[in-house]
Order: structure tokens, then C-alpha cells, then sequence
């Protein structure tokens, strides 16, 4: 497989002496990220290598690979979904999730924001929402406790939507519902790490 996806190399990202670094959820407007991420990225392969490129981005913890992660709201309640056994990522089997993301690919170039492009395509391939809603970045995520975060970026969206008729795509995959921050407090424990993070902080928020 050949897929390219947007990275941002570490040290740009964070600063050459980690002055940028943090872990966790950070807000928007404590950090500039989102033009960063813009001016110094660049598409290398995800799981394969070339002459020019010996390391896969999933291997190379030099590069922090950019995912949009998508939290949908209308009102108080949150679309939470979870992951079933016939999901193909294993190691997210069984576990819930606040968001939804996935990688910046070269198809996302042809618009003046590859963040918000990116989001979009992959709310859409997720999702069914044909309604009309409003996005915008609401923080970052960084989690360097194990192999998969130390790789990955998050840049979080909160979509707030016209009303809460959203369905999952791949219901053979994936099961969601919407429901308030309280009734989602129960699943906290099942949530993936980033899930978490963001749960925490909309809790502390709204």
C-alpha cells in the first residue's frame, strides 16, 4: 500500500529544544500549531518505504503524522460510538470513541485549508450527516506514552450540528449514538486514549 498522509517533523513542530511540547489536550489559543502545521508540512508514505524514504511515517517518531479528530455536539448531547469485533483497526476493537479522525491525505491540496478539507472528507466518509453544521478548532492533542501517540498529532475539531440525525456508515463496524457529557461519563474507562483526553477537557469546559 502506497498511502501518503500530511506529517509535520517533530522538531518543527515542538521546537527544537521541545519548547512547544506538551502532553495531553491543549487549547488553541495557547499555541500557534495550526500554522505550523500548514507552513512545514509535507506528504510522505504511511506504511511502505522508498530510496528517498527508508522509514514508514508509522515507524518514524521523527514525524508526528497530522489527524483532524471530529467531536459532534447538537445541543448538549455528544455523538459517542463504539468500536465492534468486526472493526479493522484490532487494537481499537471494543473500545468507545468521542471522536472521529483520520489522516490528511494528497487528495485534501486542493483547497486553501488542507486542515479543514481533511476534516470534512473524513467526517463524510465516516458519517451520514446531510445537515447543515459549524466546525472549528478547539485545541490539539499530543500523547507520547506509547508507540501509536508518539507518531500521531491531533488537531480537534468540535462540529456543532443543526440536529442530532447522524448515523455510522459502517454499521456492520460501528455502533453510535448521541448522548450528554454525563451519560458518556459511564464509557470513559472503554474510550481510546485520545477520546479521553478530549472527554476530560469537554467536561472541565462545558
Amino acid at each position: 500500500m502506497t498511502e501518503q498522509i500530511l506529517v509535520v517533523p517533530r522538531k518543527i513542530l515542538f521546537g527544537e529544544k521541545n519548547e512547544r511540547l506538551f502532553q495531553g489536550f491543549q487549547k488553541r489559543k495557547n499555541l500557534d500549531f495550526e500554522n505550523i502545521v500548514k507552513k512545514h508540512s509535507k506528504f510522505i508514505l504511511r506504511k511502505t518505504t522508498s530510496p528517498k524514504q527508508p522509514i514508514p511515517a508509522e515507524q518514524d517518531e521523527s514525524m508526528k503524522q497530522i489527524i483532524p479528530y471530529i467531536a459532534f455536539k447538537h445541543k448538549d448531547k455528544y455523538f459517542v460510538y463504539k468500536r465492534l469485533p468486526q472493526s479493522e483497526e484490532e487494537r481499537l476493537r471494543e473500545k468507545y470513541s468521542l471522536g472521529i479522525g483520520g489522516h490528511i491525505n494528497p487528495i485534501d491540496v486542493n483547497s486553501e485549508n488542507i486542515l479543514l478539507e481533511g476534516m470534512k472528507r473524513e467526517f463524510e466518509e465516516e458519517v451520514v450527516y446531510p445537515y447543515d453544521y459549524k466546525t472549528k478548532i478547539i485545541g490539539f492533542i499530543n500523547d507520547d506514552k506509547d508507540p501509536v501517540g508518539r507518531v500521531h498529532f491531533g488537531v480537534v475539531f468540535l462540529a456543532e450540528g443543526s440536529n442530532d440525525r447522524i448515523e455510522i456508515k459502517e454499521k456492520d463496524k460501528l455502533s453510535g449514538k448521541m448522548m450528554t457529557l454525563l451519560e458518556a461519563k459511564k464509557f470513559r474507562g472503554k474510550m481510546e486514549g485520545w477520546s479521553q483526553i478530549v472527554f476530560d477537557w469537554l467536561r472541565m469546559s462545558f
